[in-house]
């Protein structure tokens, strides 16, 4: 997914950093464009660098799997928000650990920040927290 960040408004029309006939160009039938609120987007952004950049990098760093990752650090940081959850399926009961997806903005941003903490008393310093002028705030492991 490809996202344009509207950098201001002019005369009522989205100034973009980046052309947006560039972004237009990749529409293929059977596309969509999305259009979303700044805490819409500020919430995306959060969510792929949590999925997109933090977990992939301490996999591939430790061997373990990005779930295990995903699983260790929200009972870590916030086990009241990712406490298991009962589900039946048929007549078998399975635990399941709640999405990032129930969290707010703020809420996210703790869990971000909590998860970098986590990992320094790991002694994964390489961590770091996200910055938006960096491509990737964690090295290529």
């Amino acid at each position: 997914m490809k996202s344009i960040k509207v950098i201001s408004i002019r005369e009522g029309q989205p100034m973009f950093d980046a052309p947006l006939s560039a972004l237009l160009k990749e529409c293929v039938a059977g596309g969509a464009l999305q259009v979303l609120s700044p805490l819409e987007y500020i919430s995306y952004q959060q969510i792929k660098w949590w999925k997109g950049v933090l977990l992939p990098a301490l996999s591939k760093d430790s061997g373990d799997s990005i779930e295990y990752w995903e699983t260790k650090l929200k009972l870590a940081v916030m086990p009241d928000e990712f406490a298991p959850k009962t589900v039946a399926v048929g007549n078998k009961e399975y635990q399941i650990i709640p999405s990032i997806t129930s969290l707010s903005k703020k809420n996210m941003n703790q869990l971000i920040e909590g998860s970098v903490a986590k990992c320094h008393e790991l002694g994964l310093l390489w961590v770091t927290l996200p910055d938006s002028n960096l491509k990737s705030t964690i090295r290529s492991v």
